[in-house]
């Protein structure tokens, strides 16, 4: 399979690297980072963080993945930091990220079985808001381990700007829910 798995907002580097960046919405262009196997931005806390999984688990020599730059205003990055430490639980068929303060931080178009490989295999390194090219780069030059034993190939659905209407239902209820509260 043709690596990167799906598309995005992105460039490739060495893809024998071992590392990935995220810089958020943060424009990578402008940064001249190296040494790195993947780099791009991630907007949103679902699909987006959807693509970085599966970009990340088809190269098994990736195994760090440093997330920096200007949060969006989805919490991406707050998003992913989240997910490492607190997984994702399941309710009423899907599946959210716990500790989240994303408004639909739901990862519900891949498989269960990625995201634990990734919550497993993947070491997040945490930058969120750090914009200092140096310091980004001194943190991929840090990180080193083995390449992991295989590359998890998984397909992700074509998003398009209508894809986030599945959640419209949970959007109402969350805000009906938040309404009674005060």
């Amino acid at each position: 399979m043709e690596w990167p798995a799906t598309s995005g907002d992105y460039i490739v580097g060495d893809a024998n690297s071992s590392v990935a960046v995220v810089t958020l919405a943060s424009d990578y262009t402008a940064w001249g980072l190296k040494n790195y196997a993947i780099c791009g931005t991630c907007f949103t806390e679902n699909f987006g963080i959807e693509k970085v999984i599966v970009n990340v688990l088809a190269n098994p020599n990736i195994n760090c993945l440093v997330v920096c730059g200007q949060e969006s205003a989805h919490l991406a990055g707050q998003s992913l930091l989240s997910l490492a430490e607190n997984g994702v639980s399941t309710m009423a068929g899907s599946r959210k990220i716990a500790g989240s303060n994303s408004p639909l931080p739901y990862l519900n178009e891949i498989p269960m079985t990625a995201i634990s490989r990734f919550l497993r295999e993947i070491k997040i390194i945490d930058l969120v808001g750090n914009k200092d090219p140096a310091a980004v780069q001194k943190e991929i030059d840090s990180c080193t381990g083995s390449k992991r034993s295989e590359a998890h190939i998984i397909s992700m659905p074509e998003i398009d700007e209508n894809s986030w209407k599945k959640y419209e239902k949970l959007v109402k209820q969350n805000v009906m829910s938040k309404i009674k509260k005060v």
